[in-house]
């Protein structure tokens, strides 16, 4: 019986925090219903109050779960050292499940600087994203890599936040997600390099010339020239990410021009060479 009642319980537990994010993605903190929230869920709003006890900490449950979730997905990629591949799948993810980066922007206004934990799990997650941006800007100072990390961050959430900005300089190619994650993954790389160099310290211009230069940090971002490996690998990140942006754009056209009355083969036959006949009728039927 006990063990009935706790799936039972846990279930309701779901229930709640998937109409939660919802809501709260939706209205955030301030503005969300804990009745619209429980009618979503199918259960009694005092089961909200019974499992996580206040309507804050739901909103903190929630935060935590989506996060969770995204460190799944995302986080893999910063763990690697790779800005380029993170900052894509970042902004692919945005695109995609744009919960988390609403949820944030709420925290935001709704509690300013103040942001709430949860079993200390959030506390854990920043410190080990800290530790790692340490090690790939070649840096012992916390507060510079944790500055790189909110600028690396920034960069794809500022531009999935802002849309009506996007739309305004952006015009009608405002929602060409693969152009601008092409332009985004090289960008992000180079602002990495950057930073990277600026962490190196200065040696030879602050020390007696008799004193031997400090030897420069190591990591994958800073100069690439010294790591042909890396080079060659952020050369193929921009040819991939450049190659899918033209590729949607080629499905564009396609879809235009049959649209207009051209058939599948007469296009296949006028790309022939670039794509096959089966990607044609792929990217047509997108």
């Amino acid at each position: 019986m006990g063990s009935k009642e706790g799936k039972r319980s846990e279930a309701t537990r779901r229930s709640l925090l998937r109409a939660a994010r919802e809501e709260f993605a939706e209205r955030g903190l301030a503005g969300a219903r804990v009745d619209r929230i429980a009618e979503a869920a199918g259960v009694n709003k005092e089961r909200i109050y019974g499992i996580f006890g206040s309507k804050d900490k739901l909103f903190d449950a929630v935060l935590i779960d989506v996060m969770q979730e995204f460190t799944q997905i995302v986080d893999p990629f910063w763990g690697t050292g790779d800005v380029g591949a993170f900052v894509g799948n970042l902004f692919d993810y945005q695109q995609k499940q744009p919960q988390l980066l609403r949820l944030m922007a709420w925290e935001a206004l709704d509690r300013g600087p103040d942001a709430h934990d949860v079993d200390g799990w959030r506390t854990e997650h920043y410190d080990l994203k800290l530790e790692g941006a340490m090690a790939h800007f070649g840096t012992d100072d916390p507060f510079r890599a944790g500055l790189m990390t909110l600028a690396i961050c920034g960069i794809p959430n500022w531009l999935s936040l802002v849309q009506q900005l996007r739309r305004l300089l952006l015009g009608d190619r405002w929602d060409d997600a693969a152009a601008i994650k092409a332009f985004l993954v090289p960008f992000a790389e180079g602002a990495a390099r950057a930073a990277g160099a600026a962490f190196q310290p200065v040696n030879a211009l602050t020390t007696e010339a008799s004193a031997p230069a400090k030897a420069a940090p190591t990591g994958p971002y800073l100069p690439r020239s010294e790591d042909p490996v890396e080079a060659a690998a952020a050369r193929l990140r921009r040819a991939q990410a450049e190659a899918e942006a033209a590729k949607a754009a080629l499905g564009e056209a396609l879809r235009a021009a049959n649209t207009e009355g051209a058939s599948a083969n007469q296009l296949a036959k006028q790309v022939a060479g670039t794509v096959s006949r089966p990607v044609v009728l792929k990217l047509l039927a997108e």
